[in-house]
């Protein structure tokens, strides 16, 4: 058996930790694992290969912009991903977020249909099945049968500048995926919330979709004892708890869907707790109360695994999530979660130590925050029994069960 992951970036943002994760995983179970990605640096390790260049993915990108086809570009950098597939000869290819301007999707699904190759397609986002944006949020066009036309947010939801060519997106996901023979052809969602969203899809409702988590390095995200006194002078107060808040982008824009104006809320209405911030951007801050600090970017994971483990709870804001691997990081280290309903969250976390409300409900927010802070929770549990839940190694062997299963399942005719 050898398996070929594709995906946008390997081994930075969290689908490339999750590609790098299953890779060294297989190859840890003595399968064969091959990677193929399309941006960043260009990584001298065996069997990965990176397919498109920076040059190539602009020029896409720009294409996109004016031609409002954002999956149908890069021609050079589809015919390699492809020359590669043909090389390696997989008995599966698995696909993980390949929208980052880097491979001509639909042309890259009908040929691994044509060629009868068994595929995997992993939904980390909603794109695959809305045939354009990555989070459709609160439009339901892409459930209809006529399915995504005269978009409201077409830069938002496209990227385009100039024409609406969501129904020909649209059109084009939907047949890219109907050329494939039904044995052929799998589909995982990140979490359970996902699994019913892509049912309500016009596009690929017919197939099943099995629920497959995110995995987590726990020898890394686990109950660090003495994480406050690793954090010691970072923080303005020694050995005083704190909320903490992790996040890609951080800002306090209306338009935000990180939702970094709530946290603001948030603290204004908690004056007694201090807020530690960590983003990877912060963007667009103003009027920052005397109780928020902006830590900014962690330096590396075993700072935010310290952080995670020190913090009393964290705090998630999100309007739109098909994960979270905050909550799960957060449950490996120990600490509660409590935040808005987001779709996925509510769905991937364990219920004792988690709360979740209604979006946009700061006061309820920090009622349940108020009391999941008056528990005395056993962080070591929290921590071993989240391991249990979402570690690298339950993930990727659900997923050599997939694999197996689409294998066996030809093999037996």
């Amino acid at each position: 058996m050898k398996i070929l992951q594709v995906n946008c970036v390997y081994r930075k943002g969290s689908t490339g930790k999750i590609v790098f994760d299953i890779h060294a995983e297989l190859q840890r179970k003595g399968v064969a694992s091959v990677v193929c990605y399309g941006r960043g640096d260009r990584l001298d390790e065996p069997s990965t290969y990176k397919f498109c260049s920076e040059i190539e993915a602009h020029l896409s990108h720009l294409w996109a912009e004016l031609g409002g086809l954002q999956y149908a570009s890069a021609p050079i950098a589809t015919w390699r991903l492809k020359r590669i597939i043909k090389r390696e000869q997989p008995s599966v290819v698995h696909l993980h977020c390949i929208n980052g301007y880097c491979v001509n999707i639909y042309s890259l699904l009908r040929f691994l249909a044509a060629r009868k190759i068994k595929t995997v397609v992993t939904h980390h986002a909603e794109f695959f099945y809305t045939g354009n944006c990555g989070h459709s949020i609160h439009c339901k066009k892409w459930m209809s049968a006529e399915g995504c036309n005269s978009c409201h947010d077409l830069r938002g939801a496209t990227g385009s500048r100039t024409i609406d060519n969501t129904h020909r997106s649209w059109q084009l996901m939907r047949d890219a995926f109907a050329a494939f023979d039904k044995n052929d052809l799998c589909f995982t969602a990140v979490s359970p919330w996902v699994v019913e969203r892509f049912k309500l899809s016009e596009v690929l409702a017919k197939y099943p979709c099995l629920y497959v988590t995110n995995g987590v390095d726990p020898s890394v995200f686990h109950y660090v004892e003495n994480a406050t006194q690793l954090l010691q002078g970072k923080l303005p107060v020694s050995g005083s708890g704190f909320v903490l808040h992790v996040t890609a982008s951080f800002s306090t824009s209306a338009k935000s869907i990180k939702g970094g104006r709530y946290i603001v809320q948030l603290a204004r209405l908690m004056p007694e707790r201090m807020f530690v911030v960590v983003a990877s951007q912060v963007l667009a801050v103003e009027n920052l109360p005397e109780n928020i600090l902006l830590w900014g970017r962690a330096n590396g994971q075993k700072e935010l695994a310290a952080l995670y483990s020190a913090a009393e709870a964290t705090v998630l804001v999100s309007e739109r999530e098909t994960f979270s691997m905050v909550t799960a990081e957060s449950l490996c280290c120990g600490t509660p979660v409590v935040g808005f309903k987001a779709g996925g969250p509510e769905s991937i976390a364990i219920p004792e130590y988690t709360d979740f409300v209604e979006y946009g409900k700061v006061e309820c927010l920090r009622d349940v925050l108020l009391e999941m802070l008056e528990v005395k929770h056993d962080k070591k549990r929290i921590s071993e029994e989240a391991k249990n839940h979402y570690s690298q190694e339950v993930m990727t062997n659900a997923y050599m069960k997939v694999y197996k299963s689409m294998i066996e399942h030809d093999e037996n005719g």
